[in-house]
């Protein structure tokens, strides 16, 4: 049976995984090759300054599905699970009558497996979990950057297999009476920097320019031996260039599964009345500052993502729009909420986008942007091929907050950061090591600094306030 509940319209969250802003077509990377985003963002919205709450894949998830930054939520880093007496964005659905399915990366050992009524874990025994396996294989393990064709066709791969999973799905949704959320959520364009053919050769690596790493001067002290774990004096510039091809080439994998699940919807006749945002959790360096994967940090390459919100054929809303201003992921959970009718959580540290888009988006919605990470006592060590080096994870929480003319972060464990993204939009040269602090930027960094502190304060009370009991941190050794 047909869905048709116009009071309710369906939802389809499209999610790539560690994408950065820089690697995307719609917002001026014309390298990559991917024709479906480019199109949802042609007929939809584009945030061009869209920022993660974390830079790593479980807190920035946790932030999105429960509306709170990861100080509130208390999951900083990947060892935490979600609280469990904190509802989140699937179950909210599911209380407005709303038929869930998730499937892919989506933590679902990290508690966030809530709320759907159907879901397919990336890591699910059989065909899945051995692509994962294969794909993860085909990385050298003393460094983080090598790249290339991966050993098996298209069709074995994660993406392709996630989504022939969602089509499955699909059919579900296609035969309930009722709206559907569904949540979509690839492994691509995710390191190693691996993937089948022809996305493997779909980017010429000599085309490609060579990300800056700066000098050495003013450098946290972590970072070092992150160069060190990376391989990166190994790494030819002929190396970082095939990275980030491939990583391009993953990217145009992504995109080709995403316009898989859109026609399988199309041929129900589901897309008349779907909302659809596309995004992803975070970045990736891919050779910034020398470094690849992630860390622990806030960084602008791991902050900034791509965001796509379109709305339905029928429904008055922007076509073809580029919104300049800042927002945030945490914006997502009561903007979707939203879209449902459903009523939204009065804790919510985010914006519902829609009556901002509505009046014309003339003015800023956020006066800066947060985001926060770390706080890790695990023993995971480094996690090659696919994770973090072991001096990338930080023992205390780090917190930032930016503008578009310069950003703060607070490490207790190596000194506070600060940089004129004005003049160094790649956060090269630390203004809190190579000034005296008297220059005409200082006024401008306390004014962050005082920023995160009292975002700080903010995010101690409201989570006291909820009474959040913090998930399993996983602390255990042989238990994460």
């Amino acid at each position: 049976m047909k869905n048709t509940h116009s009071d309710r319209p369906n939802v389809l969250y499209l999610m790539t995984d560690q994408q950065k802003a820089s690697a995307a077509s719609f917002l001026g990377n014309r390298l990559v090759p991917s024709p479906f985003m480019d199109r949802m963002a042609a007929e939809g919205m584009v945030f061009e300054n869209a920022y993660t709450a974390s830079s790593i894949c479980t807190p920035s998830r946790a932030s999105v599905h429960t509306g709170t930054y990861p100080l509130v939520h208390q999951v900083t880093c990947h060892q935490n699970r979600a609280p469990w007496n904190m509802p989140q964005l699937a179950e909210l659905f599911q209380q407005r009558g709303y038929y869930t399915a998730v499937g892919g990366h989506y933590e679902m050992n990290r508690n966030l497996s809530r709320g759907w009524h159907e879901q397919s874990s990336f890591i699910e025994r059989g065909q899945l979990s051995n692509s994962v396996a294969a794909w993860m294989q085909q990385a050298r393990r003393d460094v983080a950057w090598s790249s290339g064709a991966a050993g098996y066709a298209e069709r074995e791969g994660s993406d392709y297999l996630v989504t022939d999973r969602i089509l499955r799905m699909v059919e579900q949704i296609a035969a309930a009476d009722a709206p559907f959320f569904l949540h979509v959520c690839l492994p691509s364009p995710h390191p190693p920097y691996f993937v089948p053919d022809p996305y493997s050769d779909l980017v010429d690596p000599d085309t490609v320019p060579l990300p800056p790493r700066g000098s050495d001067e003013g450098r946290p002290e972590w970072q070092f031996r992150c160069l060190e774990e990376n391989g990166t004096a190994r790494a030819t510039e002929s190396d970082i260039r095939s990275v980030i091809a491939a990583y391009y080439g993953m990217i145009a994998y992504a995109d080709a599964n995403l316009r898989r699940i859109w026609d399988a919807l199309d041929r129900h006749g589901l897309c008349e009345n779907t909302w659809v945002v596309i995004g992803s959790d975070h970045g990736d360096y891919t050779g910034e500052k020398g470094l690849f994967n992630k860390t622990e940090s806030l960084y602008e390459c791991l902050l900034h993502v791509p965001l796509i919100l379109r709305a339905p054929a029928g429904v008055r809303a922007p076509r073809g729009m580029r919104i300049h201003h800042l927002v945030n992921t945490v914006d997502l959970f009561p903007t979707l909420l939203g879209i449902a009718g459903s009523k939204i959580p009065g804790y919510t540290q985010g914006r519902n986008l829609l009556p901002w888009i509505n009046s014309g988006a003339r003015d800023p919605l956020h006066d800066c942007v947060y985001a926060q990470v770390g706080d890790y006592h695990g023993f995971l060590k480094t996690t090659w091929p696919g994770g973090i080096p072991d001096s990338g994870r930080h023992p205390s929480l780090l917190q930032g907050a930016r503008t578009f003319d310069f950003s703060f972060v607070r490490d207790p464990d190596y000194g506070d950061e600060a940089y004129d993204l004005r003049s160094d939009p790649n956060e090269l040269n630390n203004l809190l090591k190579r000034t005296n602090g008297t220059d005409s930027n200082s006024t401008h960094v306390d004014d962050l600094r005082r920023k995160v502190d009292a975002f700080d304060r903010e995010c101690i009370e409201l989570r006291e306030k909820l009474g959040v009991v913090p998930g399993d941190r996983g602390f255990v050794e042989g238990w994460e």
